[in-house]
């Protein structure tokens, strides 16, 4: 664990793995998630990419830094760790919440993106949860119980008793503050006229059993240089419980914008 001094002083976490190539992978987590979520993946394609994974604002080992933990306040610290690595244009590389914080990054800082990856993002645009559902979403925050019961509901059935532990370990380093303001914030934000702005190649994946089709129209089809690929048996925790076609689909699509960028070069 590396940590890095953000532009308001708080101190926040990262970890990098891997060799110096360009592009470098920047691996964002989600909601009540931390940077481990990303480690098979990371361990597939730290081999051939250096990988950069982040402990968001609140979350992980950076749940002590104060707030706010907003969208916004996410963007412009991956632009301080990018800027602190002096990592050039990044891959940038989200899962649910963390989807739609790329994306408010390439828009943000839009010189600092060569593409994006989102893997099962939330909605680009305002996500349309009514009162009681976001209310339940909310009622996790700080209550073991009722974390338990929501993360059951992102893997495959029967769940594993692995996979929700650890998923239910990660939850619980978290700050209630940073788990209610994230929420607010991914909740409410509506990207949905910039993401058809950006020019990036982008990659999309959604999970068979997560809804797939509301990840293309909610996020693929807002952007215009999008391509979606659904991944087959798994639900929302694919990068814990699939991780392999996860990390085929990245490396496969990282490896042809080298290609495109040295065919560029020559």
């Amino acid at each position: 664990m590396q940590r890095y001094l953000a532009r308001d002083g708080a101190v926040l976490s990262y970890g990098d793995a891997g060799g110096a190539g360009s592009p470098a992978l920047l691996f964002v987590h989600g909601w009540q998630g931390d940077r481990s979520i990303w480690d098979a993946i990371v361990a597939r394609l730290r081999e051939k990419f250096r990988c950069i994974a982040v402990d968001l604002r609140g979350f992980g080992a950076s749940s002590s830094a104060r707030g706010p933990y907003t969208l916004e306040q996410h963007s412009e610290d991956l632009r301080g760790l990018v800027e602190f690595l002096r990592l050039g244009r990044a891959v940038v590389i989200g899962h649910s919440m963390g989807g739609k914080i790329a994306v408010r990054f390439a828009v943000d800082a839009e010189s600092l993106v060569e593409a994006l990856v989102l893997v099962a993002p939330v909605p680009l645009g305002p996500a349309g949860f009514s009162e009681k559902g976001v209310a339940y979403l909310r009622a996790t925050a700080g209550n073991a119980p009722a974390a338990r019961a929501w993360l059951t509901k992102t893997i495959m059935a029967p769940p594993s008793a692995e996979v929700l532990d650890r998923l239910c370990t990660v939850a619980s380093r978290a700050s209630s503050a940073a788990v209610e303001q994230s929420l607010d914030s991914w909740v409410e934000t509506d990207l949905s006229d910039e993401a058809k702005r950006l020019t990036e190649p982008a990659l999309v994946i959604g999970f068979q059993h997560d809804a797939p089709e509301r990840v293309r129209d909610k996020a693929a089809a807002l952007l215009p240089n999008a391509r979606f690929e659904e991944v087959q048996d798994c639900a929302h925790y694919a990068v814990l419980e699939q991780p392999l076609p996860v990390a085929q689909l990245i490396e496969a699509f990282v490896s042809r914008l080298e290609g495109t960028q040295q065919r560029r070069e020559v």
